[in-house]
């Protein structure tokens, strides 16, 4: 295992996503977010259908933090039951995954 996760979550506004991984990079809980161009989601939510365009980040942090980034996420998230799903990355590049952990990690976790 490489040593990183990946955290996938969704946001009603690009101007939200940007802000929630903003506060997560200044508080060295993630290493990096990319923000994917809007989606469109279908889903049920109390009892009515909906279909919205949303705004999907990809966070990474070291598989030491994903569990902090998460709930630090949900602290900052607008949506009532976010989608908030982590899961750890099977490979990284070396020098990439040294680099994450460099970023949100003290040098007595490294």
């Amino acid at each position: 295992m490489s040593g990183i996760s990946l955290i996938y979550t969704t946001f009603g506004s690009s101007e939200e996503a940007r802000r929630v991984a903003m506060t997560l990079l200044q508080e060295r809980l993630i290493a990096c977010a990319n923000h994917l161009a809007p989606i469109v989601s279908q889903y049920e939510w109390q009892d009515e259908f909906h279909e919205e365009q949303e705004f999907l980040a990809l966070l990474k942090t070291s598989a030491a933090k994903a569990e902090a980034a998460m709930i630090r996420l949900r602290e900052l998230h607008s949506f009532d039951t976010p989608a908030i799903l982590s899961w750890n990355a099977e490979n990284a590049d070396a020098d990439y995954a040294k680099w994450v952990w460099g970023q949100v990690c003290d040098q007595q976790t490294v």
